[in-house]
């Protein structure tokens, strides 16, 4: 609504200079003067109108503006991550630092209603986000699946979000990742070396042979290097984040099918980041995240079992997609399922009395 009504502020101006009707809608008359006829003595009474809040001035407009570049932050943030065709959990800390560093600006303002407006909404993030121990590290874990960000990305976000506590956190999760590590390796080490012993077996030479059949120092020494690489104890996880943070991969990157790709070179990191990945970070739809209506329950829906809910999710996702392609999604109204549900409810009839 604040867009459209920017793009108009001329006409506003211009019908508060030439429509007098449009003055008058603003006018309210709540109260009543007695006045006197000096020539028949009657009383009349008449309203007195006033001006209550007025026409839009040029500082509403300005005001208006303002607020829309938050709000339209606030629209595009809770768009990208109610997504439901793309992965969004590795989207959802980029935005949780645009949103820090936007709040952060607006606390800075010199008008007065904006800056009342930046407090309040700092203290309500503050409430979710400032104390960094109460944010789940799987969100960390999602960004560093992500091959176009990694560590660095989190190390230089930190240091935008959270300057004061960035080495205290940073540090905490190197010693849950060597905790995991540490569980991995101590089982390898022994191993390790019995066999890099192993193939390190004492040379015989036999004095018979000839001298043209000696043993190659050369060869013996490269295939003992050979197995020794092989054996270095260098998990999925530091061989990922040695390799180089990707480049210049477009918008229309698709994760998941880098991982896939990848599958052969990281076969269980591929199937840990398919579960991270897969989890969506908002489990309302975007539309229902602007609804000041709230969302009701009825005492039959919350006795359904488990099952039962994932049978009618599962179903009426299926419904959905099989006409997907007649829908576009950019013009056409919701898709409304009163009509195959009043069909399947016929068919199950018939079936029942069959």
């Amino acid at each position: 609504m604040l867009e459209a009504a920017v793009k108009y502020e001329k006409a506003f101006k211009r019908l508060e200079e030439d429509d007098l009707s449009y003055f008058n809608y603003f006018l309210i008359g709540d109260e009543e003067d007695v006045t006197t006829n000096t020539r028949t003595k009657a009383k009349k009474k008449k309203k007195r109108k006033e001006v209550v809040g007025g026409p839009p001035s040029e500082n509403d407009f300005e005001i208006a503006r303002n607020f829309l570049k938050f709000l339209k932050l606030f629209y595009r943030v809770t768009e990208k991550i109610s997504g439901s065709k793309y992965v969004t959990s590795n989207l959802f800390f980029d935005e949780l630092v645009k949103m820090h560093v936007k709040i952060g600006n607006m606390c800075f303002s010199e008008h007065a209603r904006y800056l009342e407006m930046a407090k309040r909404m700092k203290a309500k993030y503050d409430k979710y986000w400032d104390n960094i121990d109460n944010i789940n590290f799987l969100f960390y874990v999602a960004v560093l699946l992500d091959p176009r960000r990694k560590m660095q990305y989190i190390d230089y976000c930190f240091s935008q979000i959270y300057p004061d506590e960035k080495e205290n956190t940073l540090d905490a999760f190197y010693k849950d990742y060597a905790r995991l590590q540490e569980g991995q390796t101590s089982g390898n080490t022994s191993k390790k070396y019995s066999v890099i012993n192993s193939t390190i077996a004492p040379m015989s030479i036999d004095d018979e042979e000839d001298e043209e059949d000696d043993v190659d120092l050369i060869v013996n020494f490269q295939k003992h290097l050979e197995s020794e690489d092989s054996m270095t104890n260098k998990s999925e996880v530091d061989i990922y984040m040695s390799d180089a943070i990707e480049r210049n991969l477009g918008d229309d990157f698709n994760i998941l099918q880098w991982w896939k790709m990848s599958s052969v070179k990281f076969p269980i990191l591929s199937q840990v980041a398919k579960n991270v990945l897969g989890m969506p970070i908002s489990t309302v739809a975007s539309e229902s995240a602007f609804s000041t209506g709230g969302r009701v329950i009825d005492p039959f829906r919350s006795s359904l079992t488990p099952k039962t809910d994932e049978a009618l999710i599962c179903t009426h996702d299926w419904i959905r997609s099989k006409n997907s392609k007649q829908i576009d999604l950019e013009t056409s109204q919701p898709f409304a399922l009163d009509g195959i549900r009043k069909q399947l409810e016929e068919i199950e009839k018939g079936i029942l009395n069959f």
